[in-house]
């Protein structure tokens, strides 16, 4: 209901309306009457009202005093004067005042209805509109924010992020300190979905909680390992250790690796190496917080002069015979004999080359726990061998278990490159960058090849299903918000309106103005 005053120094007047017009009807409530301009003031102050009937002229205020006193408190309300005929021109001065209307006495209560009708759809409508623009500002609001935490992830991942905005600039200018935790855990629920609300709700709340002056940005990778970007101004291994307690909430032991602390955002490329190397350094210790800056030389002694044995595991992986495994393997044992690393480097290798496959498997669309009762265990297992030779003999069972598990669900879904090239897509459209070289090697494919299967397996080129799903999402916002056609066409991967014009009349028939009309 919208709230009305009636104001009228004349008893009779004010009683006859209020009785005689069915408000609640008109979808008004009529919350008070005053018989001059200075009890109505006092009301408009109480009962905020929206719509006010007045009189022109009365004792102590008159109604045009009262008509701008209330629009200085209440700009949008709505106000109807009531003149005589000898007080025309005080009702052309009100209307000035910005009066929404004036009747002459004697009052009409026909044309006094309609213009209560027509006050109240003037109102409705101005609600309507300032709930799409509130609607309009979250959205924006919201996209604007993934935008972001998208560049953010970007320049962790090692992803090329030309330009940062000036507001996005001026966010981030805010912290001195950047810092990445990369988590593992072998708890199945930590990469569930609703889990990682979760975890983001609890996040925030330990922020607030401990007074932590950052801003966290969770995600996870291909990797399956949840990533934490962490601005903070204060001691970031306390902070850390006081995360470490949520997990434990939950009875989900997790490690955590972080990186060294970098001043700027674009050196998060090289604390997030750090951090996966310190928390690959889990297998060696029972601590739950690895700083790489105590492994630093270790792990560096350790890769030092060593054959990319990762490399050379993807390639006997992709051909995924026996043999290519058996060689694999026997290469392996082979450096180890000759160049007699220490038990700390062998380990380090071993580890690294399981880590490998598993990242494998799950590029492939497997489940290590199709496999492995606990991946955890199963690289304990093969680490905790006495000597090289049953080390290697065990990786070997698990690499030709690997290789055939892959081998069987590529044969089960031939179009799971495809699939996985799509996702990528839908995530990164936004990207004015994104190119078929960079899908190409996100699913570890040649790029020429790439193109041919993408071709075949959806009728249409990448280039044109990346067109087609930039203009799809932005012709679904040219229907749903109020954005400038210049936004969207940045928000959808087009830094030139222009092309943008171009690519959408191409796609629909029509020019983006005329398609949201």
């Amino acid at each position: 209901m919208i709230k009305t005053i009636l104001v009228d120094d004349e008893d009779i007047i004010r009683e006859g309306l209020s009785n005689f017009i069915d408000w609640p009807a008109l979808g008004l409530e009529l919350v008070g009457q005053a018989s001059n301009g200075r009890e109505a003031v006092e009301l408009v102050k109480i009962m905020a009202p929206e719509v006010i009937v007045t009189d022109v002229k009365m004792p102590m205020m008159s109604g045009i005093e009262l008509l701008a006193l209330a629009k200085d408190q209440k700009p949008d309300c709505v106000v109807i004067m009531i003149s005589s005929y000898d007080e025309f021109e005080y009702a052309q001065q009100s209307l000035n005042l910005g009066a929404f209307a004036y009747l002459l006495k004697p009052i009409d209560t026909d044309k006094l209805i309609q213009l209560l009708k027509e006050a109240v759809l003037k109102i409705q409508k101005a609600r309507s509109g300032e709930k799409i623009l509130n609607t309009y500002r979250d959205v924006l609001e919201q996209t604007q924010r993934k935008i972001l935490d998208n560049k953010i992830k970007l320049m962790a991942l090692g992803g090329k992020v030309d330009t940062l905005n000036e507001a996005e600039t001026q966010y981030l200018g805010q912290f001195t300190k950047f810092c990445v935790a990369s988590v593992n855990t072998e708890s199945p629920r930590y990469h569930e979905e609703s889990f990682m609300e979760e975890m983001g709700i609890h996040l925030e709340e330990w922020k607030n909680g401990h007074g932590v002056a950052a801003d966290i940005k969770q995600f996870q990778n291909q990797d399956r390992m949840t990533v934490f970007c962490i601005m903070e101004k204060g001691d970031m291994t306390i902070q850390f250790r006081k995360l470490l307690t949520i997990y434990s909430r939950y009875y989900i032991k997790a490690v955590l690796g972080i990186s060294d602390i970098v001043e700027s955002v674009r050196e998060l490329s090289a604390a997030y190496r750090q951090s996966l190397e310190a928390v690959e350094y889990r297998f060696f210790t029972d601590r739950s917080l690895i700083c790489y800056s105590t492994v630093r030389e270790e792990i560096q002694s350790s890769f030092k002069d060593m054959p990319d044995w990762n490399r050379y595991l993807e390639k006997s992986m992709k051909h995924g015979g026996e043999c290519e495994i058996k060689t694999f393997t026997d290469d392996f044992l082979s450096y180890v004999y000759q160049a007699k690393p220490s038990p700390v480097i062998i380990r380090t290798a071993v580890s690294a080359i399981l880590l490998e496959t598993i990242r494998t498997l799950r590029t492939a669309g497997g489940k290590p726990e199709d496999l492995f009762l606990s991946v955890s265990d199963t690289i304990t297992a093969v680490l905790n061998e006495s000597n090289p030779a049953l080390m290697a003999r065990k990786l070997r069972e698990i690499l030709l278990s690997a290789s055939v598990y892959i081998s069987r669900l590529e044969k089960l879904r031939p179009n799971s490159v495809v699939q996985k090239a799509r996702k990528y897509i839908e995530e990164n459209y936004w990207n004015p960058d994104l190119r078929l070289d960079d899908v190409a090697g996100y699913v570890y494919i040649n790029a020429s090849y790439f193109s041919s299967v993408f071709s075949k397996e959806m009728g249409i080129s990448f280039g044109d299903y990346l067109t087609k799903v930039r203009i799809e999402k932005a012709m679904d916002l040219l229907k749903n918000t109020h954005m400038k056609i210049y936004e969207i066409a940045d928000l959808v991967g087009y830094q030139n309106p222009s092309w943008f014009n171009v690519a959408f009349k191409r796609y629909t028939g029509q020019k983006p103005g005329d398609f949201r009309k």
